[in-house]
């Protein structure tokens, strides 16, 4: 009886070993999967926070833009006021 215990033993030994091995490298694969993809969420993360700030930089150009243009526009027609008679302001016009 003992020597059918220490054959079912080993034949389970010989079987589960390569199962073991598998298992691990699956375990090692997925783990590094896991690194990889934590990896690529960090860079798009921060790419995302580039282009936000990009966004925000472009919206803080532009509405200066406009009120340079607006400033310039004031001028432009407090210098036109005494001959105001045959001009038509921009801002009525629009």
């Amino acid at each position: 009886m003992d020597e059918i215990r220490e054959a079912l033993k080993e034949g389970l030994r010989e079987e589960a070993a390569p199962i073991s091995r598998r298992l691990a490298e699956v375990k090692g694969l997925s783990n590094n999967a896991i690194r990889r993809l934590e990896n690529i969420e960090a860079t798009i993360e921060s790419e995302r926070s580039a282009r936000v700030d990009d966004l925000a930089l472009l919206v803080e150009l532009l509405t200066e833009g406009w009120r340079a243009m607006n400033a310039r526009l004031d001028r432009i027609e407090a210098a036109l006021e005494p001959a105001k008679t045959n001009v038509v302001s921009l801002r009525e016009s629009a």
